[in-house]
């Protein structure tokens, strides 16, 4: 490879390969996913990803949802994950990461193969140890500089414009 491709491939690609990725994971902790996010969802499922679905809130009206709607996506609701455990020393946050790592591990893949889209704060942790981040205006500051992309708040369909990013990622 010449030079100047070199120096072409570090400044587009800040000079490391991006894997395809597998996972998909994003929260919903503000109410029940719209008619959009499900259509954008149903890609997701057919462009082939592993879905998981972060709540603070109860988790069964979420799955009951997905599933009214043939979606096959796991849910990670943070009363049932890894800070529910005894003694766990895991906030909200960290314990998003930690049930995504399990979730990848259960997959067969690794954290590096997975993309999440910070909705809100808690989402933090798990973006920044994924392969991939994109995130919501309305998220924190962290995750607006650690995302390669940063999309309107949920209520002005920003969890639709970043699920079609991320199948972008994968087709």
């Amino acid at each position: 490879m010449s030079r100047a491709k070199e120096r072409a491939f570090e400044v587009v690609r800040g000079g490391r390969f991006l894997p395809t990725p597998s996972v998909l994971a994003f929260g919903v902790d503000g109410g029940p996913l719209s008619e959009r996010e499900l259509d954008a969802l149903r890609w997701a499922r057919d462009a082939g990803y592993a879905i998981a679905v972060f709540t603070h809130e109860l988790a069964e009206p979420v799955r009951a949802q997905l599933a009214e709607h043939g979606i096959p996506a796991t849910v990670l609701a943070d009363d049932e994950g890894p800070a529910s455990e005894p003694d766990a020393p895991f906030t909200v946050a960290a314990a998003r990461a930690e049930a995504l790592a399990r979730f990848c591990v259960q997959r067969g893949t690794t954290l590096e193969h997975a993309v999440v889209i910070a909705v809100t704060p808690r989402d933090c942790e798990a973006m920044m140890s994924a392969g991939r981040a994109l995130s919501l205006n309305g998220a924190g500051i962290d995750a607006a500089m650690t995302a390669e992309r940063t999309f309107f708040p949920r209520e002005m369909s920003g969890l639709v414009h970043a699920l079609n990013a991320a199948v972008a990622m994968r087709v």
